[in-house]
């Protein structure tokens, strides 16, 4: 039945050959001589917030070395993973970040768009629940760590496709809305420095009213 919910495993999303679950390259694969001022962005752990990917600040490497470890080379709708430490954060590679690299401190689930939307499947990831079930199944004593297996398991409770794309294209609303909101926010807030600066730092109104302007 179309309206028909099922919980299910992250892997049952993420299977072969259109999708898949991976670690990004061993250290052997990428070194700190490979990284350069201007290239192919990496993803690293510090690059995920909020459920998106930040490009300030972010590693780069040669496009001939990203052409030799094309295999983690980030396409639209995966979902990248923190590895290890703060292994509740994950995003969804939008639109500009196809052809980034998942860099050695992350893992890659790749969705099946055949089978459900990444977008609900992100969404759902970063639902509280899930997060907590993230921490708890992590492994490690000193610091969490995340793996594939672990992944696979992760509980996914989906309706059909079509459904999935109607929640996942409401939530992709709402977190526009928000940005616009954080954007005039900040303007405002901007505006608010400037005029407190000008009227009681620099005391701009005083200094013109003597100048008689």
């Amino acid at each position: 039945m179309a309206g028909e919910w099922q919980t299910t495993s992250l892997l049952e999303f993420c299977r072969k050959p259109n999708g898949g679950i991976q670690t990004g390259p061993f250290g052997s694969q990428l070194h700190r001589a490979d990284y350069v001022d201007s290239g192919v962005p990496v993803i690293m752990p510090t690059n995920i917030r909020d459920g998106r990917l930040i490009e300030e600040g972010i590693a780069r490497i040669s496009e001939v070395k990203a052409g030799e470890l094309a295999r983690h080379r980030v396409r639209l709708g995966d979902i990248i993973f923190s590895r290890r430490g703060e292994v509740d954060k994950c995003a969804v590679v939008a639109e500009r970040e196809v052809d980034w690299l998942c860099g050695t401190g992350c893992l890659l689930a790749r969705v099946d768009p055949t089978r459900a939307d990444p977008r609900y499947i992100g969404y759902h990831i970063r639902m509280p629940e899930t997060r907590a079930w993230l921490q708890q199944n992590a492994v490690g004593l000193v610091m969490p760590n995340l793996n594939t297996a672990i992944l696979e398991r992760i509980p996914i409770n989906a309706p059909g496709r079509d459904e999935q794309k109607k929640i996942a294209d409401l939530l992709a609303s709402l977190d526009a809305k928000i940005d616009l909101n954080r954007q005039m926010a900040a303007t405002l807030e901007n505006i608010a420095r400037a005029l407190f600066k000008s009227w009681f730092v620099d005391f701009d109104p005083v200094h013109a009213k003597a100048e008689g302007r």
